[in-house]
């Protein structure tokens, strides 16, 4: 079953527009991010990664296409094909590094601890607000840590008293 190579085109046309789309809106948060102090490495952010990636595929399949419709001078091919398959690897490699961080980013968001009581909501939704990607200083964990650890012995605490063992 082959494809019209001019249908296959317009398809990695569209692909490197949505490629360009995604860097350049992913490029626009990053920005923003780091306005309001966040940092974060644009290797990380994963709209910028699936805009590189969507056009690899874009270069990936029009490199084929050209091979295989004879768009290019078969003298090339010795050059084109080595190409061809280093931007099938890197897309390959792209894209399991988008998936990846697209399984990964969830954990973070979820809280660590499950408890039970009035407590559980009180930090389950502390953390909730604590979790986006904010990279925190030293000091900052620290006192985060700290704050933690003290608002789960005031909830122990009080457990223990509600079952009268204080």
């Amino acid at each position: 079953m082959a494809f019209d190579p001019r249908l296959i085109a317009l398809f990695c046309l569209l692909f490197m527009i949505l490629g360009v789309f995604s860097i350049v809106s992913g490029r626009k948060r990053l920005l923003e991010a780091r306005a309001r102090g966040q940092k974060m490495a644009w290797y990380r952010h994963i709209s910028i990664l699936t805009g590189i990636e969507y056009i690899l595929l874009a270069l990936t399949f029009l490199t084929s296409i050209s091979i295989n419709a004879g768009w290019l001078p078969k003298s090339w091919a010795a050059f084109l094909v080595p190409f061809y398959l280093i931007m099938l690897v890197a897309s390959l490699a792209l894209a399991c590094i988008v998936i990846y961080q697209v399984l990964r980013s969830p954990r973070r968001a979820r809280p660590v601890a499950q408890t039970t009581g009035r407590s559980a909501a009180a930090s389950s939704t502390q953390s909730a607000v604590e979790a986006p990607g904010q990279e925190m200083t030293e000091e900052e964990r620290a006192l985060q840590a700290r704050k933690r650890r003290e608002r789960r012995q005031k909830a122990a605490e009080a457990r223990r008293r509600r079952a009268g063992k204080a």
